[in-house]
């Protein structure tokens, strides 16, 4: 079990990593389309591929949140979110907000059980509508009706907002178009000091240095390009403490350029 306790002035947070998943690198270096094959295996190097799942909950207000849910227990090798959750004194039950920073599986899949049944029975749910009507539109097209009626159970439960608008104290949403058409991440803002939740800003750390090449699941991947570029950059000019959701655990840590390019300097 993996979690890392941390305070932004007055707001709680703890990152939980819902598990480690091995990529070879074969796969990994198939996922960057616009990259020739050879360069990215180089940029690879001998490290291993990254492949942690971070994911953060936020106390604020009075309000308990989970950014994302992971693939859940019935996942091998997953489920950390709820032995974290669990060491932290909580159960599911006493998440009042899941707040989805994109559709993909390995942020949602954790929502419902084996039986179909919401594993977070009291929360009330929050998203960008341009991510919910991606993916409503996506399954619908594919003839998905298992995820689709599983989240139309859930509809009365979803809000949805905007970039800027605040979900607790402190809280606000931060739009990172590219990788989904709503993807987004969270600010968190406290007594002087600030967080940025990038979620999938970037999938390997090459990337920092390789800011053009895109990942294979980004829905638009120039978006998603010119959002890492401005990002990034952002985080350099406020010196933002950042949290990447599969850099290696706890995945938080500072920018720093380095030439036309990042580093990323992890948080002891």
């Amino acid at each position: 079990m993996s979690v890392y306790e941390i305070k932004i002035g007055d707001i709680e947070c703890a990152v939980l990593q819902e598990g480690a998943a091995f990529m070879d690198r074969d796969s990994v270096i198939a996922r960057y389309p616009n990259a020739d094959p050879a360069e990215v295996a180089a940029a690879l190097g001998d490290e291993d591929p990254a492949g942690s799942l971070n994911l953060p909950f936020i106390s604020s207000g009075g309000s308990r949140i989970l950014v994302d849910v992971g693939f859940g227990a019935g996942v091998p090798g997953m489920g950390g979110v709820l032995r974290g959750l669990s060491s932290l004194g909580m159960s599911p039950g006493d998440i009042d907000i899941i707040y989805l920073t994109h559709f993909h599986a390995d942020h949602i899949a954790g929502l419902f059980d084996s039986d179909g049944a919401p594993v977070y029975a009291n929360a009330r749910y929050l998203c960008m509508r341009a991510e919910w009507d991606e993916w409503m539109g996506r399954w619908a097209a594919d003839g998905d009706q298992h995820i689709l009626q599983r989240f139309n159970s859930l509809s009365q439960r979803f809000s949805f907002l905007a970039d800027g608008d605040e979900i607790a104290p402190g809280v606000t949403v931060a739009a990172l178009p590219g990788h989904t058409q709503g993807h987004s991440g969270l600010l968190l803002e406290s007594g002087g000091q600030r967080l940025l939740h990038v979620v999938d800003l970037l999938h390997q750390p090459f990337q920092l240095e390789r800011l053009d090449w895109h990942f294979g699941f980004d829905s638009n991947g120039a978006s998603a390009v010119k959002t890492r570029r401005q990002t990034l950059e952002r985080c350099v000019d406020e010196d933002l403490l950042a949290l990447f959701y599969h850099l290696d655990f706890p995945g938080l840590g500072k920018l720093k350029r380095a030439g036309d390019a990042y580093a990323f300097e992890p948080l002891a």
